[in-house]
């Protein structure tokens, strides 16, 4: 969708609601500020325990479109359809839930909790909720037949989200992810220095999980019931399009 070429221009009037999970990480926080600078979205919702700092320098009509709500965990992604209807209340109607959890820690009972039992239920909350898009920050190389911890839940976090009946999902599988301003780490760090591993900046990611749902709604092209794993190539063209 190159320079937006092939956005269906009849629907240009619709903004886009969006629910961020994992809005305070380095690929959430940039991706809430994408979609606020974006014409294509009137309201971006995030589920946060505390605001950072970011969202008190915003310009007035940003700060408009931003939608916070405090929670304590997020475990109340368990909740029921009817239950989550009144959690987020009648008047939204949500066009795309992007799921963007990590957990700085790749082992033990935070890392399965954050990044497959919170991913799954963000699915599960686009199912409950009939949001057409479900979009999902997984990383390269992931396996759920894996010897190693890492690659094996986040590939069967991804399984289990693409059983879900929701009309498109999107799997992002980027590689090694830069530039990210509030979670350094040592070891990707290093790795920034080798050629050969396929690097995307945490804002650019943010830029192609926008114009990915961009294209999913206001496209000719028809995705409808379509469960689609967009790799680091991919993902370096979608970066590219007008959002």
């Amino acid at each position: 969708m190159e320079g937006n070429k092939i956005l269906n221009h009849k629907d240009l009037d619709k903004k886009l609601k969006a629910i961020i999970i994992g809005s305070t990480g380095a690929v959430g926080r940039e991706l809430v500020d994408v979609l606020l600078k974006s014409n294509f979205y009137s309201n971006v919702t995030v589920l946060a325990r505390r605001k950072i700092d970011r969202w008190e320098k915003l310009s007035k009509e940003e700060s408009e479109k931003l939608r916070i709500i405090n929670i304590d965990s997020l475990d109340m992604l368990e909740y029921s359809k009817e239950k989550l209807e009144e959690f987020f209340g009648s008047d939204y109607n949500f066009d795309c839930v992007f799921c963007c959890l990590g957990s700085r820690v790749g082992r033990g009972k935070e890392f399965t909790r954050v990044d497959y039992d919170y991913v799954v239920y963000s699915a599960d909350l686009a199912e409950k909720l009939n949001i057409p898009h479900f979009s999902l920050v997984s990383s390269k190389g992931v396996d759920s037949k894996s010897c190693m911890l890492y690659l094996r839940t986040k590939g069967l976090a991804d399984e289990e989200c693409l059983k879900k009946n929701i009309p498109y999902i999107s799997i992002l599988r980027p590689g090694l992810i830069m530039n990210r301003d509030n979670d350094y780490r040592f070891g990707e760090k290093v790795a920034s220095y080798i050629p050969f591993i396929p690097k995307i900046r945490s804002h650019d990611l943010a830029k192609a999980l926008a114009a990915d749902d961009v294209e999913f709604h206001f496209g000719t092209k028809s995705t409808t019931n379509v469960k689609r794993i967009i790799s680091h190539s991919e993902i370096e063209k979608l970066k590219n399009n007008k959002i």
